[in-house]
């Protein structure tokens, strides 16, 4: 049970002897915040970890009122609350449970349970204060009525509730402090009408059975009251005290304010103040209920979460309002997933729940009967709504999202089903998953483990200067002369040993380490190029990957232009080599960035040609010198009809635009032999030279002789 505990004064005047509480809570915090607030008001104070010990408690100590918490491992609030009745006997000590169950169904069993009453969490220690003194003077009250019947108005008199006196029937007889009720309301309850005829079809059991044990004399129940009067909704707590002369009194006592009070508090405490659905306070609290219904009934809990990274990105453009009309219209997909969700596998719309986990990670939560067909279903329809590109204020906000999935049976508490998700989200790109849907499994936690370890010691290396070049040759086709190399970085770190590029590059990009990554490239080869210079080494140019992050980075035309400048080398022996989505989507900077550069002297190469968005019609558009078709279409081309004519038409589309086609991945005698007859421009593979380290690479330069394929200077 969690509380919202103020420090501020309760004003309240002291009594002669405190009155002394009992305080059920299995939250050791939550005991002792409970202690410090009540304490401050004037009580004297006995808390208890769990119902049994309470029992005990009351067994051999005498208290004036019970705080009880509703939700506790064990015997719960509910069935602690009983025993404590069957132990009291007549005893009309009153008990508070405490509940974020609001609910008619869980207030009803309160009630039926021997409750006086109930508050919703999280609680108003204000509020709780009033009403636990107000509780208190009732049953003093009420003990005075049973054995001084005399002095029973007198007491009312000081009350600061409305009284209505009630025949055997429930008609009024009488009002007296008629006043401190809302004035639409006192006119319905003119003398002559019978009481119940004005109740709501909601709580007329509730006050019925109020009303049986007032006459019986076994206890005095309150109950909650909503009048609609004047288009205003009235709550009023109220309770019966059996008269004298077979007369009742109504106690009514107005607590709208009070619960306008609690339910702001309540919509602050668990509710996404921007979209108006669940929070992550609040999802936690239903997955840790649904847990415990679905464990004890055979079933299961499912989380499913939604997270894109874009988010953010739009504020600059779309300001905070902006973002916030972003957020609402997720929210709107989402619902409307999970209502036609609902409609075709006839799942009950209360057993699902959308929750706001952060400012872009969505929840939602499945219980009962939840296979993986209907699983998937669900996150089909997600991942195709939330595909679509949403439209704000007439700017286009295109998102990808990645689904993270997790049930009860893998984690069993909301804690590690919120982890098993995220680590679901963080690794599925890594797993070629569909539609960017992973359903967790506990090898994705030993991936993440060894993702963060890498990561470290990533890092570390980078900054040690720990990495190291190799370098690959490239021929012309023509007469197989020396015509370029790629500069290609190795890790082999000394904890782990020699570690892929296709596990630590990803690791870079995800991490941010990628441009301090690149940055200790550019150094290596242009150091490397001025050795070979003073060495007397014929000049080739050097490829270089660049990222698309680096590539979008305000600096990186000074970066090159400066390390280029300052050992002398001629732009043109640089090439940058690129991915195709960079050059076709053109992101930030990036189209402005390698335009400058290409001006400045640069080459630029488009990477693994063919594999991303394979339009053709962008080469003319885009500053581009040479293409490297994909290893992928080299790799059957020999044999595959289909590989073959892809690689022609590249070469051919590439040769009528003016660009250079290097192929890379070449393997085989035959693969170069098609390559060739296709009359490409060079090649690069295994089959004409490995990646080796610089000192290794200064025989390329003896073996074979450089080309001017690239109108390059032999000097």
């Amino acid at each position: 049970m969690q509380t919202a505990i103020s420090n501020r004064d309760f004003h309240f005047s002291p009594e002669p002897e405190p009155a002394r509480l009992l305080v059920v809570d299995d939250d050791a915090s939550v005991r002792i915040g409970s202690r410090l607030a009540l304490e401050h008001a004037g009580f004297r104070v006995t808390d208890a970890p769990d119902g049994y010990t309470a029992l005990n408690c009351l067994q051999s100590q005498h208290f004036d009122a019970i705080l009880l918490d509703a939700c506790m491992p064990g015997l719960d609030g509910f069935a602690t609350c009983r025993k404590m009745r069957e132990r009291l006997g007549g005893d009309l000590i009153p008990i508070v449970i405490a509940t974020g169950l609001d609910d008619d169904a869980s207030i009803q069993t309160a009630f039926e349970c021997g409750a006086t009453d109930f508050a919703p969490k999280p609680l108003i220690w204000r509020i709780i204060v009033q009403r636990l003194h107000a509780l208190i003077h009732a049953r003093q009250a009420t003990n005075h009525l049973n054995g001084r019947s005399s002095q029973m108005f007198s007491m009312l008199k000081t009350s600061s509730e409305a009284v209505l006196v009630l025949d055997q029937c429930g008609v009024i007889q009488g009002r007296h402090h008629i006043e401190k009720l809302p004035g639409a309301v006192t006119a319905m309850l003119e003398p002559g009408c019978n009481f119940f005829d004005i109740l709501p079809g909601g709580c007329a059991v509730r006050v019925e059975k109020a009303w049986k044990n007032s006459l019986s004399a076994d206890s005095v129940d309150e109950f909650i009251l909503t009048l609609e009067a004047q288009e205003t909704a009235f709550k009023l707590q109220g309770r019966f005290i059996a008269g004298i002369e077979n007369e009742v009194l109504c106690l009514l006592q107005d607590q709208t304010e009070a619960f306008a009070a609690e339910r702001k508090m309540y919509e602050l405490a668990y509710l996404d103040q921007c979209t108006g659905i669940a929070n992550e306070k609040r999802l936690i609290s239903e997955l840790s209920l649904r847990l415990k219904c679905t464990r004890d009934f055979g079933q299961k809990t499912v989380l499913i979460r939604c997270a894109t990274p874009d988010f953010q990105g739009f504020e600059p453009r779309l300001g905070r309002p902006g973002l916030d009309k972003l957020a609402c219209a997720v929210v709107s997909r989402l619902q409307e997933c999970v209502k036609d969700f609902a409609a075709r596998t006839s799942m009950l719309s209360e057993r699902l729940l959308i929750a706001r986990i952060s400012g872009s990670h969505f929840g939602i939560v499945l219980s009962g009967e939840c296979g993986q067909e209907s699983v998937r279903t669900l996150a089909q329809l997600l991942s195709n709504s939330l595909a679509v590109c949403v439209e704000i204020d007439g700017f286009s906000c295109p998102m990808d999202w990645t689904i993270g999935i997790a049930d009860s049976a893998q984690a069993t508490s909301p804690d590690s089903l919120l982890s098993a998700t995220a680590y679901a989200i963080q690794l599925a790109p890594g797993l070629n998953e569909p539609d960017r849907v992973c359903f967790y499994h506990p090898t994705l936690r030993d991936n993440s483990y060894r993702a963060t370890e890498l990561e470290q010691l990533l890092r570390r290396d980078i900054a040690d200067g720990a990495l190291e070049m190799n370098y690959q040759p490239k021929f012309a086709l023509t007469d197989f002369s020396l015509v370029g190399m790629e500069a290609l970085v190795r890790w082999n770190n000394r904890e782990t040993g020699p570690v892929s590029p296709a596990q630590f590059i990803p690791v870079a990009e995800h991490t941010g380490q990628v441009v301090a990554l690149s940055h200790l490239v550019i150094e290596r080869v242009f150091d490397q190029m001025v050795q070979w210079r003073e060495q007397g080494r014929l000049s080739v140019p050097v490829s270089i990957n660049i990222s698309g992050i680096h590539l979008n980075s305000e600096t990186i035309v000074q970066e090159l232009m400066a390390g280029v400048d300052q050992r002398q080398i001629p732009c043109h022996l640089v090439e940058l080599e690129v991915t195709e989505s960079i050059m076709v989507q053109g992101a930030g900077r990036a189209l402005k960035n390698l335009n400058e550069l290409r001006s400045l002297g640069f080459r630029i190469s488009v990477d693994d040609f063919g594999t991303g968005y394979s339009s053709l019609s962008y080469l003319l558009e885009l500053p581009i010198d040479c293409l490297k078709v994909d290893r992928s279409f080299i790799t059957n081309i020999a044999d595959d009809p289909t590989a073959r004519a892809i690689a022609k038409a590249i070469i051919t589309v590439g040769h009528d635009v003016g660009l250079d086609v290097i192929a890379e991945g070449v393997e085989t005698p035959e693969q170069l032999r098609c390559l060739r007859e296709l009359q490409c421009d060079s090649v690069q593979g295994y089959l004409t030279g490995r990646p080796v380290v610089s000192d290794h690479f200064a025989d390329f330069f003896g073996g074979y002789r450089c080309g001017s394929g690239y109108g390059l200077s032999t000097q």
